[in-house]
């Protein structure tokens, strides 16, 4: 059994002993007309408000209470044949197993075996044991308040604390208990004193709040809710746990919400935990819990908007009433946005905003193009115009859309989603004519960062994803050209969306691919590559369709012809574009290295090779970064396709050798980091591709991006087992890198960078000779000190290996016996 502050233990007499703030008492010294006991006399000692400083008597368990089974107080106790009493359950369960074991039932205490299980309730027991456990746990709960109004110890404290906390999950009435007695208060008021006593203050108010708000009410009175968010400030685990569970809990009551917004810095503090990637994820979630709670209330809403939270006001923006949409517009119009707040406004509210505009006013500053649109827009009988007309119209947004002119500046809003969706539904429902002006229109608007966001929302919410994409097949030139730009101006913002139109459709994939085959260097198949090369990487099926396509060898010999200098005549404007988007397309079968036909595809195109040549001579950051990207991918198969050659078992072969003199065995020149015959085209090996130099050639590169996949690609070398791994160290320390390493570790201006440099710097140490040299070197400890102390997880636990193999750190583990 336990042994806190509440907790009942057998004396060496065999009678149960309840330990009430340091004294016992046996169950033999209680008279045996315990049943009567009256404890109104106690209490009336003090006065109200004046706690005594005696502790009110605490009943013992008496023999007659405990199951024989469980050695706990009955709460359903019934008798047995022989006249024995146990707990229902206990004694069902004992029978059962006599059952199943094909024994006679017999009495758990006697042994005896019984004739029947009939359970006879003890109903006169079972009442005397309500009766003795409400008047403990009033007499518990008084004592309580005795300790915390007094100047107990904290220890006497907690463990009182505690005893609520086991009192009140066991039966609900004893919060309501807790609250009449007064004790809220000075439970509150223990959030001031040291750390168990605090979290033992916060797990009690928890349990005192859950499922009754007339104790949230009561806690709200007190200073808990300040004292929570100073918890949630500090850096003590536990507390911040308790402290956010309980404010998860007040939150759910509505009256509390604008008290707990009040605290000043609260919603900040919630917000920032949040977004918080080194909190554990129960108070991550709990916050998060805590805010949606909070939303209930208007001011709180505008702090979390203040705060880089707009959802909610959003939601409400959407959603709410006349009065409140433009309050709320109002309120957002006088705050500063962040570029992310603006494209979630743009989202989520664009709607609302523009219908909540004075109709009269834009029609007034539209000038030329409110005609314009109107002719554009009008249908029925009455306003029909002539298809010429809104050709005319079509042609004019267009240029104008597509001119240097700023998009937002303009009179008439046209990327409203209202406007979007006509503009939409004109292209799906006019003449080839008007759809390819159209279709300029949206490429306008796309080419435009500041509202190409609010293009991408339109585009979703109207559906109008497959009817672009139909566009592809249209015989017209120009209305595929601009479906091709269009595509990939949005792919960048709805990438996985294209990617799942271009799979559930015939016809459309493989267009975009045969224009990548064409000869020449076209705007088209510029744009073809770049929204290819934008689709996200991990589709998998995705690629294997590609694959079906023939993708990869059209790709491959299409970069090998720009690799080799061969730009078409007039291509040199699309060319970075189009080497850019080849580049990404053939990286991405790299993913799926798995695939037989892959690695079949890949050696026959010498990829390793054509991505070297990419890193060595592209100029372009790009290239450089989705080539190093492809060299790690390939570089991760190297082990498995490398192979060690099988000696000759020819006895004659080797008698012949040896009378001419010659050695029997012929010299073979295995990889020395994978240990086996490589190649760059069969076994895609850096160091026989000769990539390493080109790799630690741009870890030094302005573009972090560039220098994370070079270190990526680098660090493969060093993925094998410790008794494979010298190989790869050596080439690299031939190569001059370590040193580079290190400063990269140093400077670690990524995650990812500091991440893999660490890393690596860990692999170097499980070489004797590098280890010399790297412990001489003071910049090693402090940049690995560094990491320890500030890293991410798995950052930090690198770090603390790497210290200890540098005897920075004791490791303990090899005391362990």
């Amino acid at each position: 059994m336990s042994t806190s502050w509440s907790s009942y233990e057998p004396s060496e007499s065999g009678d149960y002993v309840k330990s009430v703030s340091g004294y016992t008492t046996k169950s033999s010294d209680i008279d045996a007309g315990w049943p009567g006991f009256n404890i109104s006399s106690s209490h009336s000692q003090h006065s109200e408000g004046q706690p005594s400083r005696h502790h009110m008597y605490v009943e013992p368990v008496y023999d007659a209470f405990v199951c024989p089974l469980t050695l706990q107080v009955m709460r359903e106790p019934v008798t047995i044949e022989n006249g024995r009493t146990f707990e229902k359950d206990a004694i069902e369960h004992w029978f059962q197993d006599c059952k199943e074991k094909g024994k006679a039932p017999v009495c758990p205490v006697t042994g005896m075996e019984l004739k029947s299980t009939v359970l006879m309730p003890s109903l006169a027991l079972q009442h005397i044991i309500e009766e003795w456990t409400s008047r403990t746990e009033v007499a518990q709960i008084e004592n309580a308040r005795i300790v915390l109004a007094s100047n107990s110890s904290d220890d006497e404290m907690s463990r009182a604390l505690l005893d609520m906390c086991d009192l009140c999950l066991k039966n609900e009435v004893n919060k309501e208990r807790v609250r009449i007695s007064g004790l809220i208060p000075f439970i509150a008021d223990k959030l001031k004193n040291g750390e168990n006593l605090r979290s033992a203050s916060l797990a009690t108010l928890r349990i005192l709040a859950t499922g009754n708000d007339d104790n949230k009410e009561a806690i709200g009175e007190t200073d808990a809710i300040r004292s929570c968010f100073k918890c949630l400030s500090g850096k003590l685990a536990k507390e911040k746990e308790e402290a956010i569970l309980l404010l998860a809990e007040l939150a759910k009551h509505p009256p509390l919400c604008d008290k707990i917004g009040a605290v000043n810095g609260s919603i900040l503090i919630l917000v920032g935990l949040t977004s918080s990637a080194s909190e554990n994820v129960l108070v991550v979630e709990k916050a998060e819990e805590t805010l949606d709670s909070l939303e209930a209330s208007d001011q709180n809403m505008k702090q979390m908007a203040e705060n880089g939270r707009l959802q909610p006001l959003l939601r409400q923006l959407v959603r709410g009433t006349d009065e409140e949409q433009i309050d709320l517009a109002t309120y957002l119009a006088d705050i500063t946005l962040s570029k992310e707040g603006k494209v979630d406004v743009a989202k989520v509210a664009s709607r609302s905003l523009v219908r909540m505009l004075d109709s009269e006013t834009v029609a007034v500053e539209a000038g030329v193009l409110h005609p314009v649109v109107r002719d554009l827009f009008s249908i029925g009988s009455a306003n029909q115009l002539p298809m010429k007309v809104k050709e005319i119209s079509a042609t004019i947004l267009a240029n104008v859309v597509n001119s240097d002119v700023d998009l937002t500046s303009l009179p008439v809003t046209l990327t409203s989603e209202d406007v979007i969706h006509s503009l939409l539904h004109l292209i799906s429902n006019t003449g080839p004519a008007i759809e390819g002006k159209l279709l300029q229109v949206l490429v306008g608007l796309a080419s435009s960062t500041a509202v190409v966001g609010d293009l991408v929302y339109s585009i979703l919410s109207a559906g109008a994803t497959s009817s672009l994409i139909q566009f592809l097949e249209a015989p017209q030139k120009e209305i595929r050209l601009n479906c091709v730009k269009l595509l990939h101006l949005v792919s960048r913002l709805m990438g996985q969306v294209l990617a799942d139109g271009l799979r559930g459709t015939a016809g459309q994939l493989g267009v975009l691919v045969r224009l990548l085959e064409t000869s020449g260097m076209t705007e088209e198949q510029a744009a073809a590559a770049g929204l290819l090369g934008n689709l996200p990487k991990s589709d998998i099926s995705l690629t294997h369709l590609l694959l079906k396509e023939g993708a990869l060898p059209i790709v491959a010999r299409r970069l090998y012809e720009l690799s080799q200098g061969s730009v078409p005549v007039g291509g040199g404007r699309y060319a970075s574009d189009f080497k850019v988007g080849l580049a990404t397309i053939l990286c991405r079968f790299t993913y799926i290295l798995d695939d037989q036909v892959v690695i079949l595809l890949a050696q026959e195109h010498n990829l390793t090779a054509l991505f070297t040549d990419l890193l060595k001579f592209g100029e372009l950051e790009e290239i450089k970064r989705q080539s190093a990207l492809a060299l790690e991918n390939l570089s991760n198969c190297s082990k498995q396709l490398s192979h060690v050659p099988e000696e000759p078992a020819k006895e004659g072969c080797f008698l012949f050798a040896k009378c001419l003199g010659k050695s029997s065995k012929p010299t073979i020149n295995l990889c020395p980091v994978h240990g086996g015959v490589c190649s760059a085209k069969e076994t895609f090996c850096l160091v026989e591709a000769q990539a390493v130099a080109f790799l630690g050639s741009n870890l030094d590169h302005q573009n972090v991006g560039v220098v994370e996949a070079c270190l990526g690609a680098l660090a493969t070398l060093l993925h094998d087992a410790t008794a494979d791994r010298e190989g790869g160290i050596d080439v690299l320390n031939k190569a001059g890198l370590i040193p580079t390493v290190l400063d990269i570790m140093k400077d670690h201006k990524s995650e990812l960078l500091w991440r893999r440099s660490v890393w690596m710097v860990d692999r170097f140490l499980s070489s004797r000779h590098v280890a010399h040299f790297l412990s001489l070197d003071p910049s090693v400890h402090s940049g690995l000190v560094e990491a320890y102390r500030n890293g991410n997880l798995s950052t930090k636990q690198t770090a603390e290996k790497a210290l200890k193999q540098l005897n920075k750190i004791p490791n303990f583990s090899a005391y362990v016996r």
